[in-house]
């Protein structure tokens, strides 16, 4: 292997080893407002259908269609 390709290699090593260093707190900002929309979404979910359980009940009637 020349030195011009382990010089090559070790700066894109280097250049990516910042990129990662330096978004890094971005990244994981963004998967924790993810993560919690997921859980706010979910959450919802399970409420509307709980109202949902509970409404049928109330109304057979309604039912039917």
């Amino acid at each position: 292997m020349t030195l011009l390709r382990l010089w090559l290699l070790a700066t894109a090593a280097i250049l990516t080893a910042l990129a990662i260093w330096a978004f890094a707190p971005v990244l994981l900002f963004a998967a924790a407002v993810a993560l919690g929309l997921g859980a706010v979404s979910a959450g919802m979910i399970a409420l509307a259908r709980r109202i949902e359980a509970r409404w049928q009940r109330r109304r057979p009637s309604d039912n039917a269609e």
